[in-house]
């Protein structure tokens, strides 16, 4: 059948809850490309202009889908603007090929949560970004974010000459998974219980800057109205069930998760909630944001199903093709998941086809080409 919709009205249909021509399909894929063109991960993230021409082939090459979930490659730059932790990168402290790994020890000290209180977001980021990056000088930041701004402003003008859209643009971490990150899953339990009034006082002080990160008005870059973002990408893990209860996110968490969500709501930005891990005890908390505004992205960790009955009508899910379904399934199982996704999930509209998390390096091509089939074939609303 022909297309009814442009992949934008599609995307934009499907976050406002309503039922478009069919469910619109944007699967989150570097690595993955790298990897299929013989190329090392190392050159991958060092040369983002060979990333992004190489995510194009593997656009092209798989028939494409509906919007690029980012039109930059991630890079260690944006990881340290986004998340307070050590980072081995390949070809560095691991092998060329290997996939980066994150480091679980504390770069914050106890005495960084009185900074925050003190000076805010920005400034606790200056303060500790010679301790997560020790290899970059200080001085070198404002070289390294304008390189970055003007590479993710570079790739995203290149995918529109194309007609391709990018689906998120700036990154952020809510206040939790920031210091849980900071202190390490360990230091930052313990400070949860041994001074709670610092941690919520430090998490209410850097929200402010969070939020102006996320708009861009620091940056200069006014996303989701300059450059045509679709959504602001909020990633979290640390507050889902996996680690802690509903009792302890509702006071630590969800009061900064909503406050930012609704500011970018307020600046005309959708939110895009990544959120790995078991969330399924915390969906009835989406409820409290406004009905199609905003998008659940899910991983496989939670039930999507179960997020569908519970915010059926209210929020767009999306998701959530499995990593080990990918890599270790075959096209037979993949399609079948799928079709699952497209007739429940897809039920009724509000639902965008992806896959959880994020493309594995080692997914089988056969398997990821199935997933793209399934999404065409099954998920068209005008049968």
């Amino acid at each position: 059948m022909m297309d009814e919709m442009t992949p934008r009205e599609r995307i934009e249909a499907a976050i406002r809850c309503e039922k478009p021509d069919r469910v619109p399909m944007v699967p989150m894929m570097d690595f993955f490309c790298a990897r299929q063109k013989g190329v090392t991960l190392e050159k991958f993230i060092n040369d983002n202009d060979l990333g992004r021409e190489l995510m194009l082939q593997i656009f092209d090459g798989y028939g494409g889908w509906d919007a690029l979930f980012q039109s930059t490659t991630l890079n260690e730059f944006a990881f340290a603007l986004t998340l307070p932790m050590r980072l081995k990168v390949p070809g560095r402290e691991l092998p060329e090929d290997a996939v980066w790994q994150f480091e679980e020890i504390p770069v914050l000290d106890i005495e960084d949560y009185d900074v925050a209180v003190a000076q805010g977001y920005q400034a606790l980021c200056a303060r500790i970004f010679p301790r997560i990056r020790p290899h970059w000088q200080p001085q070198q930041f404002p070289e390294l974010l304008n390189q970055w701004l003007g590479q993710a402003v570079k790739d995203t003008l290149i995918c529109e000459a194309r007609g391709l859209h990018s689906f998120t643009g700036v990154a952020i971490s809510p206040p939790f998974d920031f210091f849980s990150m900071g202190r390490s899953l360990k230091e930052f339990t313990f400070d949860l219980y041994r001074r709670p009034e610092k941690v919520l006082a430090a998490m209410d002080a850097i929200t402010p800057g969070l939020i102006e990160t996320a708009i861009g008005g620091q940056m200069g870059m006014r996303q989701a109205t300059q450059y045509g973002y679709m959504t602001n990408f909020i990633g979290a893990t640390r507050e889902a069930a996996t680690f802690i209860s509903p009792k302890v996110f509702e006071k630590y968490a969800w009061p900064f998760i909503k406050r930012i969500a609704l500011a970018l709501l307020d600046a005309g930005i959708t939110p895009l909630f990544h959120f790995d891990s078991n969330w399924g005890p915390m969906l009835e908390f989406f409820k409290d944001l406004p009905k199609g505004k905003c998008v659940l992205e899910l991983d496989g960790a939670t039930d999507i199903f179960k997020a569908k009955a519970v915010l059926a009508g209210h929020m767009c899910l999306m998701g959530d093709v499995p990593a080990s379904l990918l890599t270790l399934g075959t096209p037979e199982d993949v399609c079948n998941y799928v079709r699952k996704l497209c007739e429940v999930v897809g039920d009724g509209g509000g639902y965008i086809l992806s896959t959880g998390c994020d493309t594995p390096v080692d997914a089988k091509p056969e398997n990821v080409r199935a997933m793209l089939d399934a999404g065409r074939e099954h998920g068209s609303y005008r049968h």
